[in-house]
């Protein structure tokens, strides 16, 4: 692949050669495949059913890895744009190079893709077992109201003031 000579240089002074961009997009799909990982994994654990897997360990654990996962795309998404930022418009024009960098775009979409579906399927279990713990809720409210007018008419009724007061 032709890269070639002296591309330009960072706010450092380092070098910017194209290979440099072509390898942070690939870096960044590295950390996309294991974001996507996360989510398949979590996905799984959900289509296994049980409590287990939506336990508030399990979600924080989730979310915790997924945090980081994003701050590391973020990183390389601010180092790719430096590195595109100063290379020049020659290297830009280098077709094996637009062919690979097009190649590594294309495999970042597929991998967006696939972890948008896995997200919002997890969201969706997730909602599932909100909706069924709000549904818990207020059956354990309505009992816990039907249960205090019944003792709150009861005592009266029964005679055990009467008790008190001999």
């Amino acid at each position: 692949m032709a890269s070639g000579g002296r591309a330009g240089t960072t706010g450092t002074g380092k070098e910017v050669k194209g290979m440099d961009v072509l390898a942070l997009l690939r870096s960044k799909n590295r950390c996309l495949e294991r974001f996507l990982a996360l989510s398949e994994t979590f996905r799984e654990r959900s289509r296994a059913g049980g409590e287990a897997w939506c336990d508030l360990q399990s979600l924080n654990d989730f979310q915790d890895n997924r945090d980081a996962s994003l701050k590391a795309i973020e990183l390389y998404d601010r180092k790719i744009q430096e590195a595109v930022d100063v290379l020049p418009s020659h290297m830009r024009q280098v077709p094996q190079l637009v062919d690979a960098v097009r190649s590594a775009l294309e495999r970042k979409e597929e991998l967006v893709k696939r972890i948008l579906e896995a997200d919002l399927e997890v969201i969706s279990k997730i909602e599932d077992v909100k909706n069924r713990l709000l549904k818990d809720l207020n059956g354990t409210r309505r009992s816990r109201e039907v249960l205090s007018k019944f003792k709150s008419t009861w005592i009266p009724r029964s005679g055990e003031e009467l008790d008190k007061e001999v």
